[in-house]
């Protein structure tokens, strides 16, 4: 990840405050949103509006990174799984290789085709409602759930809020404290 972009995701979290946003996650996983809203307004100010999607992308990486471990959502990020890079796997490899209908796969994708990045996908998890990308702006014909910075179809803000659910009907929610995360 480019440093100026580390530098200012982490510039903004520290305007509130890394304790503060943890201990408000802690009690209350809704303030995800606000937080993911307020942060990545701050850092795209900054950046200027001529910033890149592949600029664009890796914050949203980097921001939701912090937001797992800030939630204590269980995750495994930038692994290989059977020859395969991915960016995030819900909970965790393990469960992906178990039980593929309680993992998800979230991909990252830098420009605006998501085809590598979806084969990747494809070829560790076989439920396509499992897998989801993140992009800088809405991904046009595509089949799996895409957030993304613009408007319309699914916000990024509200990725975190959506794990966690996931996790809670999925009976895996309880995982972080194994992982001890």
């Amino acid at each position: 990840m480019p440093a100026d972009v580390k530098d200012l995701l982490y510039s903004a979290i520290n305007e509130i405050g890394k304790e503060k946003i943890r201990m408000d996650i802690a009690s209350n996983m809704d303030v995800c949103e606000k937080y993911c809203v307020e942060i990545l307004g701050k850092c795209q100010s900054r950046l200027g509006p001529e910033t890149n999607d592949e600029t664009l992308a890796t914050l949203c990486e980097a921001l939701l990174h912090f937001m797992l471990t800030a939630s204590l959502l269980p995750s495994e990020r930038k692994i290989n799984v059977h020859g395969v890079d991915l960016d995030i796997v819900i909970p965790s490899t393990r469960m992906l290789d178990k039980s593929p209908d309680k993992s998800l796969v979230i991909q990252v994708v830098r420009g605006s085709d998501p085809t590598a990045k979806v084969k990747q996908a494809e070829s560790v998890q076989q439920r396509h409602e499992n897998i989801w990308l993140i992009s800088a702006k809405q991904l046009l014909h595509t089949r799996y759930r895409n957030y993304h910075l613009g408007s319309g179809g699914l916000p990024y803000s509200q990725i975190i809020s959506d794990i966690s659910v996931f996790l809670s009907e999925k009976g895996a929610r309880g995982l972080k404290l194994l992982h001890g995360q």
